[in-house]
């Protein structure tokens, strides 16, 4: 669904001729979507229970990071294409998740950056240099 939503973010800003209203069209679908199920859930007062409770300051950066996400699709895939904006965004997802795991960032469990690891990210750098060539 990644490529599918960057695609269609990509085409939603080029045709708004704003990548910055496409993304905010998105989230308030979004917004509008996920507060009818939670309704639906009865799950509202969680986070009403969580917002009361001492919680880590970064723990609400979610929806900060999805919008620059959201907004980077808008205005990347109309200058440089779905595919590759996809491409390089589960680089970008593998490169911090080995990075949050090596050091045990934001309450992650740690686990070690291996040689294979690094080998499985080196073939994928070197896929998406074939795929900018092809």
């Amino acid at each position: 669904m990644l490529a599918v939503q960057a695609a269609i973010n990509g085409r939603f800003g080029g045709m708004l001729a704003s990548p910055l209203h496409a993304a905010w069209v998105s989230f308030v679908i979004g917004s509008i979507l996920l507060f009818i199920v939670s309704l639906a859930q009865r799950s509202l007062p969680n986070v009403a229970n969580l917002a009361r409770n001492k919680t880590p300051w970064w723990i609400w950066l979610g929806g900060f990071l999805g919008a620059i996400y959201i907004f980077s699709n808008a205005f990347l895939v109309p200058k440089i294409g779905t595919g590759t904006v996809v491409v390089l965004a589960l680089l970008g997802q593998v490169i911090g998740s080995l990075s949050i795991d090596q050091f045990g960032l934001l309450g992650a469990f740690k686990n070690r950056i291996t040689p294979i690891k690094i080998i499985g990210l080196v073939i994928m750098i070197v896929g998406v240099v074939f795929i900018e060539m092809m």
